[in-house]
């Protein structure tokens, strides 16, 4: 590849995650979100090793690989297009509990290409004490509720089971909805913009 064409490319990746970042930015719920931005946006391959990052928390950025990688390993070649999985324990890649990762599998041609990330921190995610944050926490299980990788949404469709037992257990209901939503959405922009990539250079060149 010649140098030109690499630099364009690198940017368009990167561009990719700008546009997730402010995807999230602009649609998220909490405050911690859209005030303090307290979320980060990444582009890994299908291994799970870092393609694109941007102005992001370097906390949450360098265990998102761990992440993805969590997640290959528990679902393997069971992946679809449409999946969403959503995780934020932190023994498989996760930051604190409130740091929720949302990981998009892309395919192209039947082939897993790209995974799409967002670690948002959600306002609360239960626990002993509303924001799920306290000092006087002895255990894991007093900060919030434990998530490892699970597919909420699977093949374009939410499970809705699984996305109950989560906000059962989160205060503000409602908010955590738009919180996630913001994280779908951001990983959907990315898609698109993929295959616009994908349409313009080719597969082999990105």
């Amino acid at each position: 590849m010649d140098p030109i064409t690499l630099e364009v490319v690198t940017e368009g990746l990167i561009s990719v995650v700008r546009e997730m970042r402010a995807t999230v930015f602009l649609t998220a719920r909490s405050v911690a979100i859209y005030e303090a931005r307290d979320f980060s946006c990444g582009l890994f391959d299908a291994k799970g090793q870092v393609v694109a990052q941007s102005e992001d928390i370097g906390s949450h950025v360098v265990p998102l690989p761990w992440s993805v990688e969590s997640s290959l390993k528990l679902f393997g070649d069971n992946l679809s297009p449409g999946d969403v999985i959503v995780m934020n324990d932190p023994y498989l890649g996760g930051t604190h509990l409130n740091d929720v990762t949302l990981i998009y599998p892309v395919f192209h041609e039947g082939k897993l290409v790209f995974f799409p990330a967002v670690r948002e921190h959600w306002a609360d995610v239960g626990g002993a004490v509303p924001g799920s944050m306290s000092g006087s926490a002895s255990e894991i299980y007093q900060e919030g509720i434990r998530i490892p990788p699970v597919k909420l949404v699977e093949k374009g469709e939410i499970n809705q089971a699984a996305m109950e037992i989560l906000l059962s257990n989160m205060r503000v209901r409602d908010e955590r909805i738009g919180d996630f939503n913001s994280g779908l959405a951001a990983c959907r922009t990315a898609e698109r913009r993929l295959r616009e990539l994908i349409k313009r250079y080719d597969i082999d060149v990105l």
